[in-house]
Parts: C-alpha cells; structure tokens; sequence
C-alpha cells in the first residue's frame, strides 16, 4: 500500500490502542500547502507471528496483556513492515531477501486527518492480490490509499486497513499429516492459513478499529484479484458456516476476481505435499509429526527455492470442512450464499477490466497442450482443467464473445491460456455471483456491475500497449493516484468514477445507473463513462455453468 510518498512530509503521532497500549505513526501532509491528507500507522501485528512450530498452523491471537509499547515507548510503526515469504514469480517492487520474514502479520492503517464524525469514519478493510501466491500490503505505490482518503482528494474520508495474510505454501499448504495434527491440536483448521489470518485480521479490526476512529459497524470488505478471492471466501464462510452470528460487515468490494468452481480436496493436494519431502528427502516412511518437523525446521528461503521447481507450484485453497463446507457449490448452487446475503441487506461492487486476459498469461505460459493442463492444473481441479481445456480448445466456447486480442502477434497457446485463466478465474465467477443474487431476490440497486476499459497516459511509459487494460491496470483510477500525474480532464474522469464508491463505502443511496443485470457501467477508452450492455454474458453463464458441474 505505497512506499513511495515523496510528495508528502510528516510528523509523528502516537495514539493509544486501548489495552494494547500505544503506537507511533505518522501525520501525513502536502509537502506544498501543509494540507494534512492522512495519518499512517504501518506494521501493526494483529496476531502472534505464524513461525517455528507455528508454521502451518492456524493463527494465534494476541493473547491477554499483550502490548504493542515496550519499556515504556510506543511500538514503531512509521515504517513498512516484512513481506510474506513467497516465490519470486514477477517483481513486485523491492524484492530483497531482507525484507522477508515470517513475521510478517501485521496491518498498515490510515486514517483521514482531523476528528472522526461522531458515530465515527467507514472502515475498509483491504487484501491485495496476487493468485494468492505473492504480494503483500505495502509494495506497491499505486495502491497507497492517503490521496484517496483525503477531503480534498477522493474524499473517500474512511479509516483504510490493508491485511499482510500468508502467502503460497506458507499459506496454504495441505496434506493428510496436517490435517491429523490440526485434529490433535483441536484446531481442526489445515491448509487455509491464509483465509484464517484474514478472518483474524477482521476480527482485530472489528474490535479495535475504534480506537483509529472507524465505526466497526460500517464496514465494507474489499479486495483485488486474489483478494476479491478472498472476499468472497470470507463471505461464504460466514454466510454458510456462521449464518447465526453477528454480521462483521456490511458490502463486499470485489475487483477482478470471484470463487469460480469448488476448491481441491485434500486428496487432491497431497502430491504437493510429497513433492516436497522429496525434494528435501524426507523419508516417507517417517511419522506425519517427524515429516513436519523435518519442514518446520527448513529456512522459509530453502522451501520457496524448492516450490520455484515443482509443476504443481501454485498452492491454493481447499475444501476442508472448517473454513469452506466440503460441498461448497452444492450450496452456492441451492441458493443459501444468496439468501443470506439478501437475509443481511448486502450490498457489493464487482467487476473487471477489458483485457484481464494479459497479465494474466505472462506467469508460467504454456507452449504445447501437455503444458497447458499442467498449468490449467495449478487452479483447478482435474475435472475443472479438463472440461476448460475441452471448451477452449476444442469447443472453442468464446469465439463469439471474445473481443480482439491487444497483441495482435500472441502466441496460440499463450493466448488460449490467458482466455481460460481470465475467463476462469474473474468473468465467469462474478457472472454466476450476479445470477446468484438476482435469483434470490437482491434488487439490483443493491448489485453494482463495472468494466474499466481506459488506459489513462500515466499507464504508457509503465505497461506496453500490447497489453492493452490489463489485469490490476485499474489499482491508481480506483486508489486515486494523482501523484502519478494524470492531465486535469483525466483526474476529473478518476474524480467522477470514484464518487460512486465514496457513496458505496459510507452507505449513501446513489442511482448507478444500471436496469438490467446484463448491464454495466463501462469507462470506456475516451474515459467517458456509460451504461453497456454486457457483451460477454451469454458465453459466460455457459463457462460458469460448466465450472460449477465439472465431473
């Protein structure tokens, strides 16, 4: 959530956190007018470190008489904190060893300047992308939020929380062994770590967020990519396993991203788990507590080096029966996903960008059809992997309702891959989502639907035109991100696309501007915006649909 603040001076600021005792951020202002913008409190842990024995293991809370002071200071928390250890698939800014740690689960927090309202400021809770496999919370300066929240910016005006969570095999590693430990322990909670710290850092939020001024009352969970992933992972845990307790939030911000089809099962992951005693070899004849001492006892820097290797290198959730219901689908399909959302008066932003398909391919592409279901393999299931490649290769299921590639040079099975993972993981899923609500009685007023097809000048000296709108192109438009220097008719575009989510985010009644489900608002290339229909619909409920019954 954005290193790079040069156009901005500070002083420090402590506040007091309740019975965790103080911390010390910043007051950040315009280096130009003094204007105060924000304040900023970096590296602030919301559970015990996952380390040690504690690594693959559900996360621990900050236990009673925890304090962030030490010896009578505040804890520091003006700088960034570490990353998640995770593989070096793509740089994500400064990547150096020594900024990873497993000690890494910690919140960055802003808050707008000035005294909070008196039923205090919208919360938004953030997770960030990144195929769940890299990234992390304050690499990135399109996505510091401080212009976005600030009065005379994007007037967001809500206390902004952006969640580290563990990432790749640290955060979602599964096997047998650790699902016989999770039992032993009285966890019951495998693989999944990832879900787990973000449904801790809610729970953190929701108690302590007042302390920042945020109104844990009204808060909209929020994430890109994976972490729209994440938001509906969170939602489906709460709507179907604790549909009696007490709501933690009240709208979901999806951006590019959505559950497209029942996770593996542990049965179906346990291969990863081998492949990497293997590597270290690790007797298989061991006890499952030996096999995971042997890991535990690796550097996290040894076992990223080993997973790079793998053809089974993405690790992702499963169906465990604790965090996801083992028959995930079953119910999204009965209807129950929906109906609690309505039951709970739910409101949600989803959507995507015109060419998502881009990005997506650059990561491990695929040159032959052997490679192409191995790749297709690392998200889904053997059923799932099968039945895309069939309907892109063979049935040729988009043909219809593709638009022209931005890369007019792309390789065949590059393209047919970035087509089946884009489709897979964001078109389909936020389709069938859509269809979901609306068969279950949500009005649309409640359901708002976008695409972003501009590429405002910024975005031309940072990504090449082959990539046209690319996934995550959309990180500075909806953060706000004018110290990138759009023209003054582009930062009115950004000023007007944005007013709809500062009415989102504070619960305010606005008219967006869609009558049917098959509509959306579209900023379109001119970066005029309009009411569209949605061309992508009718292929995509098929792909969705297909998804959803894969044998």
């Amino acid at each position: 959530m954005g290193n790079v603040l040069s156009a901005y001076k500070s002083e420090n600021r402590i506040l007091h956190v309740g019975d965790l005792n103080d911390i010390e951020g910043v007051v950040l202002s315009r280096a130009e007018t003094d204007e105060p913008l924000a304040q900023r409190f970096l590296n602030v842990p919301y559970v015990l470190p996952p380390t040690g024995q504690y690594r693959w293991r559900k996360p621990r809370k900050l236990p009673p008489g925890y304090s962030y002071s030490s010896n009578g200071k505040p804890r520091d928390c003006t700088k960034f904190g570490s990353i998640c250890p995770q593989p070096n698939y793509t740089k994500l800014g400064d990547h150096a060893f020594s900024k990873y740690d497993e000690d890494c689960l910690t919140l960055n927090i802003w808050t707008p300047s000035g005294t909070p309202p008196e039923e205090g400021w919208p919360v938004m809770l953030w997770f960030h992308g990144g195929w769940l496999q890299i990234g992390d919370p304050s690499v990135d300066p399109n996505m510091d939020p401080t212009q976005l929240i600030a009065a005379s910016g994007g007037g967001l005006q809500c206390v902004f929380i952006a969640a580290a969570y563990r990432l790749s095999v640290f955060g979602f590693l599964a096997s047998k062994e650790l699902a016989e430990e999770a039992a032993i322990t009285g966890e019951y909670a495998y693989g999944n770590y990832g879900l787990w710290d973000q449904r801790a850092a809610l729970e953190w939020v929701h108690e302590h967020v007042h302390h920042f001024g945020g109104n844990a009352q009204n808060l909209t969970l929020s994430g890109r990519s994976a972490g729209a992933y994440s938001t509906h992972a969170l939602a489906s845990h709460d709507f179907l396993l604790r549909p009696d307790e007490p709501p933690l939030y009240r709208r979901l911000i999806m951006y590019s991203n959505a559950i497209p089809a029942d996770p593996k099962t542990v049965d179906e992951v346990q291969p990863q788990f081998d492949e990497l005693l293997a590597a270290f070899e690790i007797p298989s004849s061991l006890t499952g507590p030996e096999k995971l001492g042997f890991l535990r006892a690796k550097s996290a820097f040894e076992i990223v080096d080993k997973i790079m290797t793998f053809d089974n290198h993405t690790f992702r959730p499963i169906r465990d029966g604790h965090f996801f219901p083992m028959d995930l689908f079953a119910r999204y399909l009965k209807g129950e996903f929906a109906a609690e959302f309505q039951k709970r008066g739910m409101s949600l932003i989803i959507g995507e960008v015109h060419d998502e398909e881009t990005l997506y391919r650059q990561t491990n592409p695929p040159h032959d059809l052997d490679s192409l279901y191995k790749e297709v393999g690392n998200y889904y299931s053997p059923a799932v992997t099968r039945m895309m490649v069939d309907a892109y290769v063979n049935r040729k299921i988009n043909a219809e309702g593709a638009h022209p590639d931005p890369d007019e040079n792309i390789d065949p099975w590059k393209k047919v891959y970035g087509d089946i993972i884009s489709d897979g993981q964001v078109r389909a899923p936020s389709r069938l989502l859509v269809r979901q609500l609306r068969d279950a009685g949500v009005p649309l007023s409640s359901v708002h639907r976008y695409m972003i097809n501009w590429r405002p000048s910024f975005v031309e000296g940072q990504a090449p035109k082959e990539f046209g709108v690319g996934h995550a192109f959309d990180k500075p438009i909806w953060n706000f991100s004018i110290m990138h220097g759009p023209t003054p008719e582009e930062e009115i575009t950004m000023r007007t696309w944005i007013k709809d989510l500062v009415d989102f985010v504070h619960g305010h009644a606005f008219d967006y501007g869609t009558r049917d489900w098959d509509q959306q608002k579209v900023l379109n290339p001119d970066g005029t915006i309009s009411i569209e229909k949605d061309s992508k619909w009718d292929y995509l409920v098929q792909v969705a649909d297909e998804m959803c019954t894969a044998k």
